[in-house]
């Protein structure tokens, strides 16, 4: 199998360990992976599914184990991105991959876990597929969207009062990867915290085509440039004050 398809096999296999292991063995917290959240049961074992199907393409760097050495090329995974969510029974989680080829990457791929959805990105596509049926859609740009994300929006001091202002509506969904994979549907995906690259590798690229600012500790795509612009231009008056 090319790696598109070993990709996919695994995100298969990953939906059918979370659909037939108890939910109860699946979120039992365990030790504290790589990337400085606790793992869960489900995380470790997504993460050997991957290895299982990705090692033969290149080094993999996952935010469980680490890395593991390879070939040339580095496969970046979130195992499960959205953990919180799949051990609370909220149906928004899944599994985030993006291969490179030195500082260019090839490939992103993200899957809701809890509908299905897949989202394809490479040099020569990019669309929305299923892991249930044989479905593809070119992804466009949504122009009738009226709210935007706000990831780790609990956590914040500095954007409520300004998004409200603005009249900008948001929702916070708990998973980057997926907001991320949705940058087309809504006005904005904001986040603001610490910036890993397992969360953001494979939603990044997918987003190239839209207008994207990114920092340390904060992460903004819109495909309204006014839009934008106004979030960019407060976060960089934050900047100048010291407060990013």
């Amino acid at each position: 199998m090319d790696f598109l398809h070993s990709l996919i096999k695994a995100n298969m296999d990953i939906y059918d360990l979370l659909k037939n292991t108890p939910h109860s063995v699946l979120s039992t917290k365990l030790s504290k992976g790589f990337g400085g959240d606790i793992s869960t049961h489900a995380d470790l074992e997504a993460e050997k599914i991957f290895i299982k199907y990705l090692k033969n393409f290149g080094s993999i760097y996952s935010e469980e184990c680490g890395t593991i050495e390879g070939g040339d090329e580095l496969i970046i995974i979130d195992p499960i991105d959205g953990s919180e969510n799949f051990i609370s029974n909220i149906p928004f989680y899944g599994t985030s991959v993006a291969k490179k080829s030195g500082d260019i990457t090839t490939h992103g791929v993200i899957a809701n876990l809890a509908n299905g959805d897949l989202y394809v990105k490479s040099e020569e596509l990019f669309e929305k597929r299923s892991l249930f049926r044989d479905t593809r859609t070119s992804i466009t740009t949504n122009n009738n969207s009226s709210t935007g994300i706000f990831e780790k929006s609990y956590a914040s001091k500095k954007f409520h009062t300004f998004l409200q202002k603005s009249s900008l509506k948001y929702r916070s969904m708990g998973s980057l990867a997926l907001s991320l994979s949705l940058a087309h549907e809504v006005n904005f995906v904001l986040y603001e915290g610490s910036v890993r690259e397992f969360d953001i590798a494979a939603g990044w690229y997918m987003c190239e085509d839209l207008f994207r600012f990114r920092g340390d500790n904060f992460l903004l795509v819109s495909k309204d440039k006014g839009i934008f612009d106004k979030i960019a231009n407060f976060i960089k008056e934050q900047s100048v004050n010291g407060l990013f």
